[in-house]
């Protein structure tokens, strides 16, 4: 019975000892090794973007390449997108088209109610782009019902690392 007091105090001893207050001691004295002098150190911005591209099939084209940008910023309450698309070889050449707008995520569509959606919207608030993202990170694109496009095309764009 005493052994088992004497461990018991022991024990006790040592979670007392672990648990005493500890002081951080600062160093005030000039840093041991100077930063480069062409080093900057600029301010880092609160809002990362994620970027995605792919090129999804134009009826009178070779393709359309698509480049999208997404805003990815928790602190905000209206997150924004940048689309920039390119019509592959037109009768004209290449045409590119730049459009701008909020974003919306929400989750699911018809048959997948835990899917994740992105919608794009214009600086009218109108619907132009839905996608989910797909198993690997990428984006696949809806059609305009918010369904999956029934297709043998790629209608996917990647995510950009």
């Amino acid at each position: 019975m005493n052994s088992h007091i004497n461990y018991l105090v022991l024990i006790f001893s040592l979670i007392i000892a672990c648990d005493s207050p500890s002081t951080e001691e600062r160093y005030e004295g000039e840093s041991p090794l100077p930063a480069p002098k062409d080093e900057i150190i600029l301010e880092k911005e609160t809002a990362t973007w994620l970027s995605y591209e792919g090129i999804i099939p134009c009826a009178d084209c070779r393709g359309i390449k698509m480049e999208l940008r997404l805003e990815n910023s928790p602190e905000k309450t209206e997150r924004i997108y940048e689309l920039s698309e390119t019509y592959l070889d037109t009768k004209d050449g290449d045409r590119n088209f730049l459009s701008k707008g909020l974003l919306e995520v929400g989750y699911g569509i018809e048959g997948n109610p835990n899917a994740f959606v992105i919608k794009l919207m214009d600086e009218e608030g109108n619907l132009t782009r839905s996608f989910i993202q797909d198993e690997e990170g990428g984006l696949e694109m809806l059609d305009t019902a918010n369904r999956r496009m029934v297709s043998e095309f790629n209608y996917t764009l990647i995510k950009i690392r």
